[in-house]
């Protein structure tokens, strides 16, 4: 009986504690170099959702999902193109400050092959 009760009280502290936590996400389409972004809602899934039908708007075809997370801070998205000329995304999500979020996203363009790299958004969800 013990082990339920510590049970139960620790699956209401998990939910009383989340429900302060903000999720984001972000999708990339390869192929049209289009993205959507989304972020302070109550559910990982509302974020997604929300997210993939932006991509969707701005002309995404088949939206994949870049990043998601749960965590409160900031976060930036840096877009760059690779020698082909594709359009290639960097993406930083839940960051304690805005410099180290467009500074994660910035390098991670980089590292998949963009160049003349640029933040284009950037959000706080705290």
């Amino acid at each position: 009986m013990k082990k339920f009760v510590f049970s139960f009280a620790f699956i209401l502290l998990l939910l009383v504690v989340s429900k302060g936590y903000s999720q984001s996400a972000v999708y990339f389409c390869t192929e049209t170099g289009a993205y959507g972004f989304a972020y302070g809602y109550s559910t990982e899934s509302e974020a997604k959702t929300e997210a993939y039908n932006t991509c969707i708007s701005y002309g995404g075809t088949n939206p994949v999902l870049i990043t998601s997370t749960y965590q409160k801070g900031y976060g930036a998205i840096a877009l760059g193109n690779d020698a082909n000329g594709n359009r290639v995304i960097g993406v930083a999500v839940g960051f304690s400050t805005l410099t180290g979020a467009k500074n994660e996203a910035l390098k991670q363009c980089k590292d998949y092959g963009g160049y003349d790299v640029k933040i284009e958004n950037t959000w706080n969800d705290n």
